[in-house]
């Protein structure tokens, strides 16, 4: 089959890195896969970077008119959190798909801020006349412009009065943006693909799109770099102590609200308070912190560690995980996170709360531990728990093991596989078949 995928990015990013893969293990599977692009970093020539718009000399006069004119000032809405205002495409659409790209038979989008708007998509359909495949990367496909909601319901509605934008009011631009997907897509024929529960969740509960075709398939991930490793060497090569129990944990944004390092911090004092009666000594502790500013993190941490940067080629993050006995990931509200499935399949129990797609891979006492949702106290007691557990090849294997089951690209293809015949025999009626 022909797919295309739309992505703001190759493999820039934790989405468009997702994007990327799947796109390969299709290929990988047989099929004709592309991907469009807003910005293209690879060289892969089966990726196409989208012809650029025009630019127009009026509309960059016009908004620094707006930017300097006070009352034109205050009408222009600003966000306290990542938030698609579904701004005109920076690209050439007509251009696009007036070129010699041939018809695919599903269209798959990704993240696509700035690469499409929501008119766009039903242009896209328009064209084609094919299904559309969206993978939720986060909660965007079914807001009025937030990547999360932070517990705000608005999107179960309406959308209106966003606790994110300024100024906010029951007309604001989420229910702008809210009424134009209402408008140009709710009648269209998208199957929404949730890459963990969570996804499936919320779109459950979305007033516009809760009673379209969702699956859940899980990202594939690269079992040749994720995976099962000899730790003493794998703490070689990072110049790590052979002789310490190890705590991994990182995020591309260590200061992301959603990602709970000020949790973090807490459960890891409260594991320090907790050693007086522990088996353990906070000397055989040791820390490894990866993400943009963790070097301000460890001053903060009641334990000796190592910063190893923002991490972003694949096999420095997969030894940072071989070398760790635990890898912690507090993050409270997440559509993956994908350091989970990569931690697991190189053998690493993990401890998290129960968020995003954590309850879908970790069972506790099996494969790490799941934490209640916030709570840092149960966040220490699983990371205690583990540290004072000899994390041998027994809870290695099992965690190898329940995340090759759900993540390995031969699976992952395989299941797309089935949805994309199911789509295109318009066979409304089989069962589903993603991960139940």
């Amino acid at each position: 089959m022909r797919i295309l995928h739309f992505s703001s990015d190759d493999i820039t990013g934790g989405a468009a890195k997702a994007a990327y893969r799947l796109h390969h293990a299709l290929r990988d599977a047989g099929h004709d896969s592309r991907m469009v692009v807003l910005r293209k970093k690879s060289g892969d020539d089966t990726v196409t970077q989208a012809p650029p718009l025009e630019p127009r000399p009026w509309t960059s006069r016009l908004e620094r008119l707006r930017r300097h004119l006070p009352l034109l000032r205050q009408q222009i809405p600003t966000a306290n959190y990542t938030f698609n205002f579904d701004p005109q495409p920076q690209i050439n659409l007509p251009a696009l798909l007036a070129g010699q790209m041939p018809a695919p038979d599903i269209v798959c989008l990704h993240w696509i801020t700035g690469l499409l708007d929501v008119p766009a998509i039903r242009q896209l359909y328009d064209h084609f006349r094919c299904p559309i495949v969206w993978v939720m990367a986060d909660q965007e496909p079914l807001t009025g412009g937030c990547h999360y909601s932070f517990g705000c319901d608005g999107f179960t509605r309406v959308c209106g009065n966003c606790p994110q934008l300024t100024p906010s009011h029951a007309g604001d631009h989420s229910r702008i943006v809210w009424q134009r997907k209402k408008e140009y897509l709710a009648d269209l024929p998208i199957c929404f693909v949730a890459p963990t529960s969570w996804g499936r969740e919320k779109l459950a509960q979305s007033s516009l799109f809760r009673h379209h075709r969702c699956e859940r398939i899980p990202y594939p991930m690269d079992p040749l770099t994720f995976r099962p490793f000899d730790q003493r060497i794998a703490r070689d090569l990072l110049h790590l102590p052979q002789d310490k129990k190890i705590i991994f944990f990182g995020a591309t944004y260590l200061e992301d609200r959603r990602k709970g390092m000020p949790l973090l911090l807490e459960a890891l004092a409260e594991v320090r308070a907790r050693m007086d009666s522990a088996t353990i000594s906070p000397d055989q502790i040791f820390l490894l912190v990866a993400g943009l500013n963790g070097h301000e993190l460890l001053p903060r941490i009641p334990f000796a560690g190592k910063y190893l940067g923002q991490l972003n080629d694949d096999l420095t993050l997969a030894l940072a995980y071989q070398s760790a006995d635990v890898f912690v990931c507090p993050s409270v509200e997440d559509a993956g996170p994908m350091m989970i499935p990569e931690a697991m399949l190189c053998g690493t129990p993990v401890v998290a709360f129960h968020a995003g797609g954590a309850p879908d891979l970790i069972t506790t006492g099996k494969t790490g531990y799941l934490a209640r949702l916030a709570d840092s106290a149960d966040l220490a007691s699983g990371i205690l728990s583990l540290l004072e557990t000899d994390n041998g090849l027994g809870i290695r294997g099992a965690t190898h093991l329940i995340a090759s089951k759900n993540h390995l690209p031969n699976q992952v293809s395989k299941l797309y596989s089935e949805l994309f015949s199911s789509l295109a025999t318009n066979d409304r009626k089989l069962p589903k078949i993603g991960m139940g």
